[in-house]
């Protein structure tokens, strides 16, 4: 989501301009200064000090450097290179990241009570499962392994709730406002605990930041995804006893991965991370390689692959229309699906993340239904507005009138995840004036956050960029459930990514942001 301010660019006067990879932004191969840029001056960039050129420049080499050694990387067609990061870390409110990270809890436990109510998740995402064929593909896996009998009970959710700060421009403290929680494929957890690890280096190591490393949050993903993974694996351990003649079996964790992985480093780290923890092995395969490779006893529907009985279905693809070529993947995911082996995620909870029940738990009295009424109170207070499409109720034509006559105050959000996909100004107003009105129930519409933007440092393709950005944080929760039973619920860490403030999203492997993270300040 972006601010409603323009960007701002600092071309100095010795840099030259260089196409950028994604975005074509202006890139510096060398810098003179970076100061709080005038553009903007606000809450958050009235923390960022100046930071003397000689510095800079240190930064980049040292910071680099860093990366390559400890493998904040992604792989590239071209190889392998140091991920997209910022130099520095952002300013971020204290209160408000100690309130979004209380909320982990309160959204494990929201997600996985809808997970279990069937009724309600038919109930809301078969109309709008109608206009789009992936979420009607998998509301369909949902209920074929339901009405089967679910072989598996037990559940494990590594989810990752997106905030912005709202600036309400009345004077009023900055709030969070959710953008979306995500319930598969929730990536960059490793990768957000290296930038961590590469800002409270440098803010030592570089004299001049102006910053205190006493101010970084402490940021441990890696091993909190792993625990998550490997306690589910014991569960599965636990309740899936040795067979008669299986004594020595190969206990598993699959890793479902796309064919051309680009982010294999931030999978790797916890793949890593789990061994050292619970000498547990992984396997990698594309859903094509699951179809072609992994065996599913029909009986037991135990699910073996690679000479390994597999415990647990991390789904690192399989949250997009690009990773199902053919019916082959969706053989394959309807093979995990209704395997013994623990799913991270389980349909159920792939069709609680859409954005259609983001928009509907959003409604009055809904929240009330699933969690406490204190803990309705905390989640509702991190909610923007949101808006059903389509259905033919007067809130949704009101809706859609409002964003026909001011369409930057809002956004039309599809059921997608990966970034990209949402509609904005000119296309938003396209979609709504050409559409039928029930095709748009496939689309929900949100209120625009109004983001304070903030001088930044991006470092892409060894060069230094200086914009004025604004961010996103996530807060990492692992959900580990035994039935109707929450057996684990915990907050492992967090993810801050950047954008230039004229970018409308925020997705780093999309080509949009860059990792960062927050270093906190008291209001």
């Amino acid at each position: 989501l972006r601010p409603p301010s323009p960007p701002t660019f600092t071309i100095l006067p010795i840099a030259r301009r260089t196409p950028g990879p994604a975005l074509g932004l202006l890139f510096l191969s060398s810098v003179s200064s970076f100061s709080s840029m005038a553009a903007s001056v606000n809450e958050i960039s009235s923390h960022c000090p100046t930071i003397p050129s000689s510095a800079i420049e240190e930064m980049r080499v040292l910071g680099s450097a860093w990366a390559g050694a400890n493998g904040l990387q992604v792989h590239r067609k071209t190889g392998i290179e140091v991920a997209p990061v910022s130099l520095r870390p952002m300013p971020f409110p204290r209160p408000v990241y100690q309130q979004v990270t209380g909320l982990v809890d309160d959204f494990n436990q929201l997600i996985h009570k809808v997970s279990l109510d069937h009724a309600f998740l038919n109930e809301h995402l078969t109309e709008a499962s109608k206009f789009d064929e992936f979420q009607d593909r998998t509301l369909k896996l949902f209920n074929l392994v339901r009405e089967e009998g679910v072989r598996q009970k037990a559940s494990l959710g590594i989810l990752r709730s997106d905030y912005m700060l709202h600036d309400a421009k009345d004077g009023s403290p900055l709030v969070p406002r959710q953008v979306e929680i995500n319930t598969i494929a929730s990536s960059f957890g490793a990768l957000s605990e290296k930038v961590s690890g590469l800002h409270r280096f440098l803010i030592g190591r570089v004299p001049g930041s102006g910053l205190n490393t006493d101010d970084l949050p402490p940021n441990a993903p890696i091993a909190g995804i792993a625990r998550g993974l490997g306690d589910a694996s014991k569960l599965y351990e636990a309740t899936e006893p040795v067979r008669k003649g299986g004594e020595d079996r190969r206990i598993a964790v699959l890793f479902v991965v796309q064919p051309e992985e680009s982010n294999v480093f931030d999978q790797r780290h916890v793949e890593f991370s789990l061994w050292d923890q619970y000498k547990i092995p992984v396997v990698r395969a594309s859903l094509a390689e699951v179809q072609a490779e992994a065996q599913l006893d029909e009986g037991s529907r135990r699910l073996t692959l690679k000479g390994c009985e597999i415990s647990v279905v991390y789904f690192r693809a399989g949250y997009t229309p690009a990773d199902y070529h053919g019916e082959v993947e969706w053989e394959a995911r309807t093979k995990l699906e209704r395997s013994a082996a623990i799913k991270c995620p389980s349909a159920a909870y792939q069709c609680v993340g859409s954005k259609k029940i983001q928009q509907v738990l959003a409604a009055p009295g809904v929240l009330e239904k699933f969690v406490s009424a204190e803990a309705a109170a905390r989640i509702r207070g991190s909610f923007a507005g949101l808006y059903a499409m389509g259905d033919g109720s007067p809130e949704s034509k009101q809706a859609a009138e409002a964003a026909l006559k001011a369409p930057e105050q809002y956004v039309l959000k599809p059921q997608r995840e990966g970034g990209g996909n949402n509609l904005y100004d000119t296309e938003m107003v396209h979609t709504l004036k050409t559409s039928k009105e029930e095709e748009l129930q496939a689309f929900i519409l949100m209120d625009i956050i109004s983001a304070p933007p903030a001088p930044a440092l991006f470092l892409r393709d060894n060069k230094v960029l200086e914009v004025e950005a604004t961010t996103e944080l996530g807060t990492y929760g692992i959900c580990l459930s035994d039935g109707d039973k929450v057996v684990k619920s915990e907050f492992v860490g967090h993810l801050l990514r950047s954008k230039t403030a004229s970018s409308k999203e925020t997705g780093v492997a999309a080509g949009f942001g860059v990792l960062d993270s927050p270093i906190l300040y008291d209001p």
